[in-house]
């Protein structure tokens, strides 16, 4: 379970440096107001970790392209998530 070690450690561990965080709502900002504004926050925090575990090679292109070609679930209400759900 390589990969998914790979992706379990970035999802789980916290940026050291600035840089990294300042990038990172760069990317949140092109997601959020002005492309995908009726976005689920699971669906936008599910695209960000999927866009930096395809830069570092973790997800394969083809079981990429397989997902975004399946029809979607249509589920229009948003899940509640717990309090301290992204907590580490």
């Amino acid at each position: 379970y390589l990969c998914l070690s790979h992706m379990v450690l970035d999802y789980l561990t916290i940026p050291t440096t600035s840089v990294d965080v300042e990038q990172l709502f760069s990317r949140g900002h092109m997601l959020l107001p002005y492309l995908r504004n009726c976005l689920l926050s699971q669906s936008t925090h599910a695209l960000l970790c999927l866009g930096q575990w395809s830069k570092l090679g973790l997800v394969k292109d083809e079981d990429f392209h397989k997902a975004i070609c399946e029809e979607p679930e249509r589920d229009e209400s948003e899940v509640e998530l717990p309090d301290g759900w992204d907590r580490i």
